[in-house]
């Protein structure tokens, strides 16, 4: 089984139009429109349209580059943090099934994904775009009581292991598009709010706050990364 199969996703489509404000304060407003099956994580691609609006309660003033910088970031951790709610919360990668059709005695089954052979391939993935304490959560505590969604099997050469018994979490969703505000506060730091189920004509101010999923995007020696798993 391919994981192109086993999901999808869809190609985001969009061009870039950047506007300076004359004042020292900007909103960087992305927009994701997904107008096709979403392709699974292994070939995913974002695309995004900004606008760079004033807002004076903001003191920071990012420079052109970090404006650009925050813009290519903020669109594919999106994208990346859309593809571990799939595989973490709504369908599991595909699996190779035990000998006679047995239940594995360690939990877990053998993923069949040739973007993570081994179980060292996706946590190199979800420490890319999360923090080390948000990528740690979902690797070993996504639930809040130890779930590990994902394990190293022993005996099998570090392959991947996928849990036997993976249950869906209930309102988990990918969205068909999503539009992103985003707000540089500081060199290393920039605030994200994503609509999901926006679009290029989606009127923002008329969102209700509980749709709206807020998370930070922060720098360190690795690059940029997200604070917090949305959806």
């Amino acid at each position: 089984m391919s994981d192109n199969n086993n999901k999808s996703i869809a190609p985001l489509v969009a061009t870039v139009v950047v506007l300076i404000a004359a004042i020292a304060a900007v909103v960087i407003l992305v927009v994701m429109n997904n107008n096709k099956p979403v392709p699974a994580p292994d070939s995913g691609t974002v695309s995004d349209q900004n606008h760079v609006s004033s807002d004076a309660s903001v003191q920071f003033r990012p420079t052109q580059e970090l404006i650009d910088e925050c813009n290519n970031n903020a669109h594919d951790l999106v994208a990346n943090n859309y593809d571990i709610v799939r595989m973490f919360l709504i369908e599991p990668l595909p699996h190779e099934n035990e000998p006679y059709g047995n239940k594995p005695e360690d939990g877990y089954y053998t993923a069949s994904s040739s973007k993570y052979p081994n179980y060292a391939d996706l946590e190199k993935f979800v420490k890319s775009v999360f923090t080390a304490d948000e990528a740690a959560r979902i690797l070993t505590n996504i639930d809040g009581n130890g779930l590990t969604v994902y394990n190293e099997r022993e005996g099998y050469g570090g392959a991947l292991g996928v849990i036997a018994d993976f249950k869906p979490v209930s309102g988990a969703a990918v969205p068909e598009s999503s539009r992103i505000v985003f707000v540089p506060v500081s060199e290393t730091e920039c605030k994200l709010s994503v609509y999901p189920g926006a679009d290029g004509n989606t009127d923002l101010s008329g969102v209700s706050a509980d749709k709206i999923l807020e998370t930070t995007m922060v720098k360190d020696a690795d690059g940029w990364k997200l604070t917090k798993l949305v959806y």
